[in-house]
């Protein structure tokens, strides 16, 4: 099918997951606007709502199925797997994304991304301070482990290529899968995007804690030891330039100004700096070549994709006569 027809059409050719857990006060408008606005392929994965969450969704005539396992990440594991377009959207059902916003998702994810990330524009008192600083640490973190410049790698509305996820292992925990999602696609094929959307203040009860972001930044720990480990130590070890000049920068003042002499820590801050210097330049090397197994990889993906199917060739039989 063409592009063009695709633009057009995006309810046809776009699965919607909602993740649900005790959202009976907001279920039923966030459905209500998907289907206003087109979308009848619908996937509501429930994780074990007692309230009348599943009761509601049900009513507006979606597929709604319960969730093996437990927690966000396995319910998008089984909405992925379950559902029949190679696009897939995700979106919170707390009615904090407005289901207009998928449009524009949509019309950047043709252009031949794997993930599109919905980067939120909160209206006033939609998002507390707290949160807001949260979550742009928790990018800036994401974003020097793994290469990228995002703004909000933690968003709940967001559009992937199947495919894309096809070997990705759904490790992570909790809300640290959209992490891993972005993760898995920054380091296997680099082809993500984000379009600014707006952001509601939502309706039930929040469900992120106060140490949710402590274990969604070990868990970006634990994904780039997964797919660049050498990064990672090589990242630690260059930590070490810290204390080294320090160290250094304390011994030059001692003995500058008080001609006192500290030989061994001398010693100590050589062997820090240029162990952290080093390191450095090892990260540096180690991005570098990264971003050059990514770029060979989508010139490799280019040219499968422009290079047509040969037809198998036909048998042919002789006669010897």
């Amino acid at each position: 099918m063409p592009e063009h027809t695709l633009a057009t059409r995006p309810a046809h050719n776009l699965t919607v997951i909602v993740p649900t857990l005790m959202e009976e006060q907001a279920i039923g408008q966030v459905l209500d606007e998907l289907l206003q606005n087109g979308y009848r392929n619908i996937i509501v994965v429930d994780g074990g709502s007692t309230d009348k969450t599943r009761e509601i969704a049900i009513s507006k005539g979606v597929n709604v199925c319960i969730q093996p396992g437990k927690g966000k990440a396995d319910a998008l594991r089984y909405g992925i797997s379950i559902a029949n377009t190679q696009l897939v959207a995700v979106m919170d059902g707390d009615y904090t994304y407005p289901a207009q916003e998928l449009q524009k998702l949509y019309q950047k994810a043709i252009q031949g991304y794997d993930l599109v990330i919905g980067s939120r524009v909160p209206d006033p008192g939609a998002q507390p301070a707290a949160f807001k600083i949260g979550n742009k640490i928790l990018t800036a973190f994401f974003n020097i482990l793994f290469g990228t410049h995002l703004s909000d790698v933690l968003s709940g509305m967001y559009i992937v290529r199947k495919e894309a996820l096809s070997n990705a292992l759904f490790e992570m925990k909790g809300f640290s899968v959209e992490s891993e999602i972005a993760a898995h696609i920054a380091s296997t094929t680099g082809k993500i995007a984000e379009v600014p959307i707006r952001y509601r203040k939502r309706i039930g009860k929040k469900k992120l804690g106060k140490t949710a972001g402590i274990r969604i930044a070990l868990d970006m720990l634990r994904l780039a030891w997964r797919y660049n480990p050498l990064l990672l130590i090589t990242g630690t070890a260059a930590l070490l330039l810290i204390p080294g000049l320090a160290i250094a920068a304390w011994v030059g003042y001692r003995y500058l100004f008080h001609g006192i002499s500290h030989f061994v820590w001398g010693i100590i801050a050589i062997v820090l700096t240029a162990v952290g210097f080093i390191a450095l330049l090892l990260a540096m090397l180690t991005v570098y070549l990264k971003h050059m197994e990514l770029r060979i990889t989508r010139t490799i993906q280019t040219l499968k994709e422009q290079t047509p199917s040969q037809p198998a060739p036909h048998a042919h039989s002789s006669t010897k006569t």
